[in-house]
């Protein structure tokens, strides 16, 4: 073998060496880190190592992105001797569009495109290799991680998560796609996300509904109130509703409904807790649960009482509607036609988008639910038959019970106006 031979050997090698560095850069960038959490765990050594190598992300792209230059510098170099042996002057001409498709192809390309599909397999195989370049290359890295820390100060670096909270529904709508999640387990995920940023006013049971009874009611009426209405715990005020005094427990009510239908309610009154509106639901469920609670008041800036929120309507938001065997089950989405829809006006604005697939480009709205939103675009109370279009929709009032919409009839227009949004 010649020297000649020699030479275009040590391009073949130089070439897997840089499908090497490229194959390891793209394995280490994208590889599943849940993925390898689980083979580390499961006693796998490339995968601890691999873990250990990425914690430091910067330093092993530093050795990698050396060490591919080197090689791709030398295979250039001697393509260049190889060619000039060969052509001439117009050696190295010829040597630069060929040594640079070669790189380009087998030191680039494939390998890259190889390791985003093997990324695991890939990050594992080559683990061992990129730890022994990050020791070689160690006072280089060194040296530019310097210069990385001194250009860091003449310049302002804004540290943003790797992944977004936005960024995660997407991915978890993706992956729902490929049948790796079901229906309902993407849903369960998706508002686990929401339910931090969900307030008690957004999922409280309205004044307006509030099965509620005065302090000097009779004891007949508050056990029928009981029996009738299948609620284990009643407000229970004094002279006006925003004047909540206490909750009325059932079991501590029958508990001396049973020795005497003759005795003040008062003393066995539990203390209510009061809530603003603005509080999170995630907060509030950690209050209740250290006060072995089950139920709040939400009151408003004047201390009014805007409604009550219990354990259940809390998670509620997470696993959906949760229903007695004496509760009538509401419908808040009845389908009339592809394009028609008769609504519980008490449903959140953002369900309804959701539940009828519909997503306008434009929609402002200071309300929460499909029912304050309605009162917002009339500014009065309706009278059944009014209706009004915004952002693509047609909305008509169905029912009203005496100062209430209890029904509405909601249709997407096949044609979108401009004045519409």
């Amino acid at each position: 073998m010649d020297s000649t031979d020699v030479l275009w050997l040590v391009v073949l090698i130089l070439i897997v060496f840089s499908a090497i560095f490229s194959s390891s850069e793209t394995a280490f960038s994208s590889f599943n880190r849940i993925r390898i959490k689980s083979y580390a765990a499961e006693g796998n050594k490339q995968a601890k190592r691999v873990l250990r190598l990425s914690k430091d992300f910067n330093r092993i792209l530093t050795a990698i992105l050396i060490g591919n230059n080197i090689v791709n510098i030398a295979t250039a170099s001697i393509g260049t001797v190889l060619f000039t042996k060969y052509f001439g002057a117009a050696g190295p001409g010829i040597s630069t569009i060929v040594i640079t498709i070669l790189v380009l192809i087998g030191g680039e390309i494939l390998p890259k495109s190889f390791a985003k599909d093997h990324a695991e397999s890939t990050a594992l195989k080559s683990s061992g290799f990129i730890l022994f370049i990050t020791v070689i290359f160690r006072p280089f890295i060194f040296l530019f991680g310097k210069l990385k820390d001194l250009m860091a100060k003449f310049t302002k670096s804004n540290q943003a998560p790797s992944v977004t909270e936005q960024e995660l529904k997407v991915i978890i709508e993706e992956i729902e796609d490929e049948g790796v999640l079901e229906d309902h387990e993407s849903k369960l995920v998706r508002s686990a996300l929401d339910f931090d940023e969900t307030t008690a006013e957004q999922v409280l049971t309205p004044r307006v509904d509030l099965v509620s009874a005065e302090l000097n009611t009779d004891n007949e009426t508050l056990c029928s109130l009981f029996l009738e209405k299948g609620f284990s715990r009643i407000p229970i005020y004094k002279k006006d509703i925003d004047n909540i005094i206490g909750i009325l427990y059932e079991r501590d009510f029958f508990r001396e409904y049973i020795k005497s239908h003759d005795f003040s309610i008062l003393p066995i009154l539990q203390k209510p807790l009061f809530v603003p509106p603005q509080t999170k639901i995630s907060d509030l469920f950690k209050q209740i649960q250290q006060r072995q609670e089950h139920m709040a008041v939400v009151t408003d800036q004047y201390g009014g009482v805007e409604g009550i929120i219990t354990v259940e309507d809390m998670l509620e938001e997470l696993v959906g509607d949760i229903y007695d065997k004496n509760e009538t089950v509401v419908q808040d989405v009845q389908k009339l036609s592809d394009t028609a829809y008769l609504i519980n006006p008490d449903m959140g604005i953002d369900d309804l988008f959701e539940e009828i697939d519909y997503h306008p480009f434009q929609f402002e709205t200071e309300s929460n639910t499909v029912g304050g939103w309605v009162l917002e675009q009339f500014q009065k109370l309706p009278q059944q038959g009014e209706s009004f279009t915004q952002a693509g929709l047609k909305v008509t009032v169905q029912q009203l019970n005496q100062q209430r919409i209890t029904s509405l009839l909601i249709e997407k227009l096949q044609v979108v106006k401009e004045e519409d949004y």
